[in-house]
């Protein structure tokens, strides 16, 4: 058996899809609703994923016998026996793009949709989102073994050459176009300049120097 390991909103139902050779609807907010995806999924956290029961997701898991599916977990596979498995691939975080590319998903995918955010305005509602930032700065870091392979977030999506070597042999042009085109905030020319990237830049300026950002 094989696994997925990713942070909430980098791509885990696209790659899914891809290994799995499915191509599942869409959800109403921009997801790919995997069934693969869903499979390991015992619980999330704001930011990374690392407290979680093994043994749950091991008790999961097993319920499948087929040996050649790839399930998804948003679990980090740091207290995972990797030994376990055939293949592990996991979507890592660690790069400036990769936070704030997967921040941006979070922002306009789900939170800039929420009542949370729609109710407030103005100075309140700049503060909730940056504060909100602040858990996409911890990185969902890369893990070594033998049968890991680690891949950048932002290598998705920018289809780097190393991304596009490792799909070698997968059918792929039509989970990217759809995934692409659901995704086209990432590619506005103006995305490094957007209100969703200040704030993230906002926010990682508070975390560091343990001070409120100030507006001039």
């Amino acid at each position: 058996m094989n696994l997925i390991c990713f942070p909430h909103y980098t791509c885990g139902g696209l790659l899914c899809d891809i290994f799995n050779n499915t191509f599942s609807n869409v959800s109403p907010a921009g997801g790919i609703n995997s069934f693969y995806h869903s499979i390991g999924k015992i619980g999330d956290a704001n930011d990374v994923f690392e407290n979680f029961n093994v043994d749950e997701l091991y008790e999961v898991i097993n319920k499948f016998t087929d040996k050649n599916i790839w399930i998804g977990t948003h679990c980090h596979p740091q207290k995972i026996d990797t030994s376990i498995f055939n293949k592990i691939f996991v979507i890592t975080t660690q790069t400036y793009q990769s936070k704030i590319f997967r921040w941006a998903r979070a922002y306009h995918l789900y939170f800039e949709k929420t009542d949370i955010w729609l109710q407030l305005s103005g100075q309140d509602l700049i503060d909730k989102k940056r504060e909100t930032a602040k858990n996409y700065i911890k990185g969902f870091d890369s893990v070594y073994a033998s049968n890991i392979t680690n891949l950048e977030f932002a290598e998705v999506v920018l289809n780097s050459q190393r991304f596009q070597k490792l799909m070698h042999g997968y059918q792929t042009k039509k989970h990217l176009t759809r995934w692409y085109e659901l995704n086209s905030f990432l590619f506005d020319p103006d995305f490094w300049k957007s209100e969703c990237v200040s704030r993230y830049y906002e926010a990682e300026y508070e975390n560091f120097l343990n001070i409120s950002y100030e507006y001039h």
